[in-house]
């Protein structure tokens, strides 16, 4: 159950970073503080998320980048020094991301169960 309600955090938390930097360049996304900023929230979240996913969970899904998502957080804390690693999560890691956990979904359903 826990294990489910986590991968639907990160896929619910992917969609909104999604909305929030689809129609936006880099310059135009490192501009905009407050589309800076919750990305900036939003990325932190999906990466302690994945981070607390047991090593199990994660080996089931092998296409999902789990150690690039490990690295996140280190770049979030010094943003300025790391701004393309932030904004490869946030553009191309993300999307593949909830990408690949739509497609696991239908091949393992049981793992995003919110059954007991």
């Amino acid at each position: 159950m826990l294990t489910g309600a986590m991968l639907g955090l990160i896929q619910q938390t992917g969609m909104d970073i999604i909305v929030l930097t689809e129609e936006l360049d880099e310059q135009e996304f490192f501009s905009s503080r407050l589309t800076r900023m919750e990305t900036f929230r939003l990325l932190g979240v999906m990466a302690y998320t994945a981070r607390n996913l047991s090593a199990n969970v994660r080996e089931q899904l092998p296409e999902i980048d789990w150690p690039t998502w490990a690295a996140l957080p280190a770049a979030l804390i010094r943003p300025t020094d790391h701004p393309l690693q932030i904004w490869v999560a946030a553009r191309e890691l993300t999307p593949l991301t909830v990408q690949h956990l739509i497609e696991y979904r239908r091949v393992y359903p049981e793992l995003f169960s919110l059954v007991p």
